[in-house]
């Protein structure tokens, strides 16, 4: 297959550490503890819309507030005590409430599953299988707690439904494929520590960035971010790698995030590039000659 040197090589030779540290994956790497890695994993994943540096700010006095333990916080979390400190949360969509909802609901889940895998495992009873309906699973248990505390009227907020996608409605689900890729894969930059979910099952998160890539070098021809997509970037890399499609992942978005592909021809930026020679807008010029 012609793209699995230039693919191999991209991810072997990517310069990880040089990039991890402007990736939202800084937030739950900075905690030893696996409970705490995985909770917050997951807030930063379900934030993880625009840019790092930007809901990064407001992350970080959330994650202030939770300290020294997120996974202790949340676990005793009273919205009337705990609530004021989370007041000060502004980013795009999402407001106090929303921050207080997700802390409502993730007590709720560790209380009764008692880690996040525990629940995503326990909605995932056809192991092996694709893994859209054990992440609608997940989700909804988000979805579905009981968040009376928070929403009075049982309505959720049009925020906190947006940290938690349902694979049901069509969309990429990026943010939630990003957590599992964290948690699920055995490799750096991630995490690996799920070990009851194979890598072989993981969909790319397709971002902005992904899907420029994916579409330049002919991992897919479809237009509009979906599910759809996701499955066929994802099953065109598991023709490089059954095992761990999705290990491209990262390497493929910063290559563009960094401004090392500008998804069009220029000479000075793209001459050193491995992948240019599968690169649509370079056989175009070959044609065009």
């Amino acid at each position: 297959m012609t793209l699995r040197r230039p693919l191999e090589q991209l991810y072997r030779e990517f310069d990880y550490a040089g990039r991890v540290g402007l990736d939202a994956i800084r937030f739950p790497l900075r905690y030893a503890e696996p409970r705490d890695r995985e909770l917050v994993g997951l807030l930063t994943a379900c934030l993880a819309y625009g840019r790092v540096d930007l809901f990064g700010r407001q992350l970080e006095g959330v994650l202030v507030a939770m300290e020294p333990s997120p996974t202790a916080f949340v676990a005793g979390f009273d919205p009337r005590r705990d609530a004021p400190a989370l007041a000060g949360f502004r980013y795009r969509f999402n407001r106090p409430p929303d921050l207080v909802a997700f802390c409502v609901a993730a007590r709720e889940v560790l209380a009764r599953w008692g880690t996040l895998e525990k629940c995503f495992v326990a909605g995932d009873p056809a192991a092996g299988g694709p893994i859209g309906p054990a992440l609608e699973r997940f989700a909804r248990a988000f979805l579905e707690a009981d968040l009376r505390e928070v929403f009075p009227r049982g309505r959720l907020s049009r925020g906190y439904r947006h940290l938690f996608p349902l694979p049901s409605a069509g969309g990429p689900c990026k943010r939630l494929h990003l957590f599992l890729r964290w948690m699920v894969r055995r490799e750096p930059p991630d995490f690996g520590l799920w070990t009851s979910v194979s890598p072989a099952r993981l969909l790319i998160p397709v971002d902005t960035h992904v899907e420029n890539m994916s579409r330049a070098i002919g991992l897919t021809r479809r237009r509009s971010r979906t599910w759809r997509m996701a499955e066929e970037i994802t099953a065109a890399l598991a023709r490089v790698d059954p095992a761990d499609p999705v290990k491209f992942d990262f390497a493929l978005c910063h290559k563009r995030m960094s401004g090392e592909c500008r998804d069009r021809r220029d000479a000075s930026i793209c001459t050193p590039c491995g992948l240019k020679d599968v690169c649509r807008h370079w056989r175009r010029a070959r044609h065009e000659r």
